[in-house]
Parts: C-alpha cells; sequence; structure tokens
C-alpha cells in the first residue's frame, strides 16, 4: 500500500513539474535585400530540442490569379540554391475559407498570448530608397509601424523586458534589410488548458 502511494505521489509530482514547466522558442528572422532567412527553434526543459532552418524564402502575391506563392528551401544554407526551392500555392479563396471556419477558435490565440512571456524582442532594420527625403520618409514611416506593431504586442502579451527597435536610414543606397530575433516562452498547463478550451468550444 505504501508502495504504490509512494508511485502515484511520484507520478503527481512528475505531472505538475511538467505542467509548471514551459516550452522556449527562438525565432529570428534576416533579411538582406532579396534573400531570407529563418531560424525556428523550440526547446523543452533545455534537453529536447527541435530547430528548423529555412535559408531562401520568396514570397509573391498574385493579384491576377488570386493566389500566394511560396517559395522555400530548407538545409544547409552552403546548399541551397533558388533553383532547388519547393513552390507552394495557395489560393486567397481557401485562406478566406479558412479563416470563416476557424475565426470561432481565435479565443484559444488569445488566451495563450495573455500567458506567453517575451523573453527578448529585437527588431533592427536598415532603409534606403535612393533619394534622402524619402529614404527620410520611409524610415520615419518604419519608426512609427514598428512601435505601434510592438505597442500592441506587448499590451495582449507579458514581456519580461523592454524591446529593442532600430531603423537607420541609408541615404547612400537603395536596400531594405531588417533583422528580427524574439525568444519567448508559455507554459506546457496553458497550452493543456488551451486545447481542452478548443475541444469544449467544438463540442458545444
Amino acid at each position: 500500500m505504501t508502495i504504490h502511494l509512494v508511485v502515484s505521489a511520484v507520478v503527481v509530482l512528475a505531472l505538475l513539474l511538467v505542467l509548471l514547466s514551459s516550452v522556449t522558442v527562438h525565432f529570428r528572422l534576416q533579411r538582406r535585400g532579396e534573400d531570407d532567412r529563418i531560424t525556428f527553434t523550440v526547446a523543452w526543459l533545455k534537453y529536447i530540442r527541435y530547430s528548423m532552418d529555412v535559408p531562401l524564402v520568396d514570397l509573391m502575391v498574385r493579384t491576377r490569379k488570386s493566389e500566394i506563392r511560396l517559395k522555400t528551401a530548407v538545409g544547409p544554407p552552403e546548399t541551397v540554391s533558388r533553383s532547388a526551392a519547393g513552390e507552394t500555392r495557395v489560393p486567397v479563396a481557401f485562406l478566406w475559407d479558412s479563416y470563416h471556419k476557424f475565426r470561432h477558435y481565435t479565443f484559444v490565440l488569445w488566451y495563450l498570448a495573455g500567458r506567453t512571456r517575451i523573453n527578448r524582442f529585437r527588431w533592427h532594420s536598415e532603409i534606403g530608397v535612393g533619394e534622402a527625403h524619402h529614404t527620410g520618409l520611409a524610415a520615419g514611416l518604419a519608426w512609427s509601424l514598428k512601435s505601434a506593431l510592438v505597442t500592441g504586442l506587448y499590451a495582449y502579451t507579458v514581456p519580461l523586458g523592454k524591446p529593442d527597435l532600430a531603423v537607420r536610414p541609408n541615404y547612400r543606397q537603395s536596400r531594405l534589410n531588417t533583422l528580427l530575433d524574439c525568444v519567448f516562452e508559455i507554459r506546457i498547463g496553458h497550452l493543456v488548458l488551451a486545447g481542452f478550451k478548443a475541444i469544449w468550444k467544438g463540442n458545444a
């Protein structure tokens, strides 16, 4: 009887530790000219880790065919070429139908957002459009857009530090470079509760 109690206590304690533990997500987007690179890493308990490196991303919206074309390649950057990139085409109508089908579950996303802790948020950009006056206007617009987006993001999450934002105008060259580097975490228990909420909503 005592052994059963000990085993039960150990199982309950382990379950509580799992529910209180957090999943850490590291997202990094770097754009230099026409080249994009995305690195995505998910870690749990610092031992279980999954990483995905996408060194080539080409996104195009075709208005005539009402579709979004996405070219990506996954693998070591030195082995990736544009000719080897795979292409995915998604009709805009499909995205619209999916939105109407799953919009009733957006409350789950808001629930998770309110319990997501942002450990690091860094967003640096370099903008140049070839003409000094237009470059200054573009840089100011970028500052306004970044401030609005980050203010909204921090209003619905749990920030653990101040965001690191920078916009550098380039008055000599036409270019658009940006680096978005953020680390956030969320507890396993909140993910489980979000799943239960979605199931409850689906059965209601």
